[in-house]
Parts: structure tokens; sequence; C-alpha cells
């Protein structure tokens, strides 16, 4: 999704939208700070007012995108009663990314990647996030399960179905297709038929 500079009013949240799309197109260690000023229409001392690195940047632009994710994400799978359903709204987030932003794969595990750190601020900041997602699974998808199983077998099923959704799409990226979320969401199903045939009903 593109945007006019100037129609956004505060210069940090510019920056960060002209930070979102080069980030996300050409990644972390080939934007440099006067490409982001040049698209943001900022003066380089606005700038470094608002951010004093690249790195602060980047972490203000995961922050974002996070809770714009996880609002989203939450919000289409409390649409529906069914697990099922829900499953089929997580996948839906992956489809819909795909069309909007192409196969780019997963922001927070791209930009995880051009930091060798692992003490670095931001593995850090997309630890929490899939953590954040996990427990998305966990408490929002998964929750009806939680009182059928015992709790290794209940956070067995999270794991999995949370690996397989957030894998797809860096397969997606990997392949350049739809195929590998069409066959994580069926297994997704399957995996749920299958602990569901031992939960206690």
């Amino acid at each position: 999704m593109t945007h006019n500079p100037s129609s956004l009013s505060r210069p940090s949240e510019r920056i960060i939208e002209a930070a979102s799309r080069l980030f996300f197109r050409q990644g972390y260690c080939s934007t440099g700070i006067n490409q982001i000023i040049s698209e943001s229409g900022v003066a380089k001392a606005s700038f470094y007012t608002h951010f004093p690195s690249k790195e602060a940047l980047a972490i203000a632009w995961l922050r974002q995108r996070e809770e714009r994710w996880i609002e989203q994400l939450t919000e289409r799978i409390s649409q529906h009663q069914l697990t099922e359903k829900r499953i089929s709204a997580m996948y839906t987030m992956w489809y819909d990314q795909i069309r909007e932003e192409g196969y780019r794969g997963c922001g927070f595990i791209n930009m995880a990647g051009e930091f060798s750190d692992e003490k670095s601020p931001v593995r850090a900041l997309v630890r929490d996030h899939k953590e954040r997602v996990r427990q998305v699974v966990a408490n929002n998808v998964l929750s009806e399960y939680r009182p059928m199983m015992e709790p290794e077998v209940f956070d067995e099923l999270v794991n999995t179905i949370y690996s397989l959704f957030d894998g797809a799409i860096i397969q997606a990226q990997n392949f350049m297709q739809d195929w590998p979320i069409d066959s994580a969401m069926k297994t997704s199903m399957k995996t749920l038929s299958h602990y569901r045939s031992g939960a206690v009903l």
C-alpha cells in the first residue's frame, strides 16, 4: 500500500511509512538513512529528532506493524465461533498480505535475519512478536480445546498449528506461490481432527 508523504501529517509517521516500504521491499541493510529521508520528505534534522539511529527506526516500524497485525488477526478470528473457521481466518491474513505486498514473506523474520547478534533489541522484539502470535493461537483460536486435553497435549497442538501457520508464509516467499499456504491450512485442519479424536469430549 503506497501513500503520498504529504498525506501523513507527522514527520515520524512519514518516516515510518517510508521505512516500511523500503525495509520490506529491499531489506534493512540495503536501505540507507538518506533514502528514507528522501522518500519521507523530511529534513535530516527532523529524522534524527525522532529516531537517533536506523535501528531505532526499525524497532519503531516493527512495533507499529505488530500492533496492526495482531489487531487484524484477532479481529478476523473473533468473527467466527467454530475453530475450523478461526483457523481459516488466520490463513486469510497470508493470502491478503500476498495480494497487497507480494511474496515478500514475514517482515519480522526478514528483519531478524539481518541482525546476527542474538541479543539485538530487534531479535528480541521479533521473538516477542512470534510468542504473541502463538498465544493468539492458544487463547483465541484453540481455546475450546484447552479444558478437553492434558496441558502438555494442548501445548503440543498449539505449537503444531502455530508452526504450520508461521512457516507457510516463509515457504510461499521461497517458492513465490500460494501452495505452501494452501497445504499448511489443510494440514492444520487434519491435525485438529486428529487431536479432536483423542480429546475428552
